[in-house]
């Protein structure tokens, strides 16, 4: 997660995901591929309108779900049940209602990974756990154990292929794959521990109890844009639900 220079980069981490996940759930609820399309397509416009994408990000981002939304449609269509054949061979029957759900499904599953890259791509890590103490009164001990988790990833990423790198040169090769995990995960595994006690030695020394009773660098809080974002996303919703649900 990292936020960019873009207009929802500005909004609240905990407001924005919030209201995708309601837009999310309204998408559970449709059962029509054409608002559900138009759904999908207002997500991608805002992201390139509010959220600084391009389309070569666009393209890199969303083309590996492509080929899983096609294989979704077409075991929905190519299967399902119907009583308007469009095309029939072999084992295979499309029927009207048959396509219908299957472009439905996929549509609704490219929505769901769509909408929650517009809340990724556009929200920095820290700000999103500060949210969470803040307006979804997380605890201060589990925000703050999430938000180390993240910064883990990329360590761990970067000391995997140090490893790796080592191994090709010394020579060492593993062709089973079971042997390397081990050989990997364990080294991993240690250092992980050891960095995790390092930390909390380090949150403890500075005085960090896990109470809500402490100041904070960041306090970020729900403001008029956040309404005003919300509500025209959910308007627009609305909207396209009207006009193509007919």
């Amino acid at each position: 997660m990292k936020s960019n220079d873009s207009y929802l980069s500005t909004l609240n981490p905990a407001g924005k995901l919030f209201f995708h996940l309601l837009v999310m759930c309204i998408l559970m609820t449709v059962s029509n591929p054409k608002p559900t399309f138009f759904i999908w397509l207002l997500a991608v416009m805002t992201g390139i309108v509010f959220g600084g994408w391009t389309a070569a990000y666009l393209a890199k981002r969303l083309l590996p779900y492509l080929l899983f939304f096609v294989l979704v449609c077409w075991m929905m269509a190519a299967f399902g049940k119907g009583e308007e054949t469009l095309w029939q061979w072999a084992w295979f029957h499309v029927t009207k209602e048959s396509l219908g759900n299957g472009l439905t499904i996929a549509l609704r599953m490219l929505g769901f990974v769509t909408y929650g890259l517009l809340f990724t791509s556009t929200t920095d890590l820290t700000s999103f756990i500060m949210s969470l103490i803040h307006q979804c009164r997380l605890s201060p001990k589990w925000a703050y154990g999430l938000l180390a988790g993240f910064r883990f990833v990329p360590l761990f990423q970067s000391e995997l292929s140090q490893m790796k790198a080592a191994h090709k040169i010394r020579g060492y090769k593993q062709k089973n794959s079971w042997k390397a995990f081990i050989a990997y995960s364990l080294p991993l595994f240690s250092q992980g521990i050891r960095k995790s006690e390092r930390i909390a030695v380090a949150m403890e020394a500075r005085g960090f109890t896990g109470t809500r009773d402490r100041t904070y660098y960041q306090t970020p809080r729900l403001g008029a844009k956040d309404a005003l974002y919300g509500t025209v996303l959910l308007l627009a919703v609305l909207a396209i639900l009207i006009v193509f649900s007919k």
